[in-house]
């Protein structure tokens, strides 16, 4: 698969900024919604006989989809947004064609590698 391009990059973070931005609204909806409808659905059904009045369909109903189209939408965009990550800094780019892909110093557990001199070597007991 090709590395995607800067564009490509700030074409999914900004789809993913407003799924998220749209799931937080409908989140925040569903704190009025939900509410009422739990009260339209226990009146309903402490009540014999008593139904469920078209308002309380209807507020059930959009409480519910607030409530779970709110949640799928912000994690879903949060995840759009972050699922192809960061794209490389040129100045990383700029060290890598410099420098090479490696570590600048690589790891040696037995010698020191602190300064000039030879690998292993250790500075502080040259003449």
């Amino acid at each position: 698969m090709p590395e995607p391009t800067q564009e490509q990059r700030a074409r999914r973070r900004r789809t993913g900024g407003w799924m998220v931005a749209l799931g937080v609204v409908a989140l925040f909806l569903s704190t009025f919604t939900v509410p009422e409808a739990i009260h339209h659905l226990a009146r309903a059904s402490a009540v014999e006989g008593a139904g469920l009045g078209t308002r309380g369909v209807v507020v059930a109903v959009v409480g519910a989809v607030t409530l779970l189209g709110g949640g799928a939408l912000a994690v879903t965009g949060f995840n759009w947004r972050r699922s192809l990550g960061e794209g490389p800094h040129p100045e990383d780019l700029l060290l890598d064609e410099q420098f090479g892909d490696g570590p600048v110093l690589p790891y040696d557990p037995d010698g020191f590698r602190h300064g000039p001199g030879r690998p292993g070597e250790d500075p502080r007991e040259r003449d």
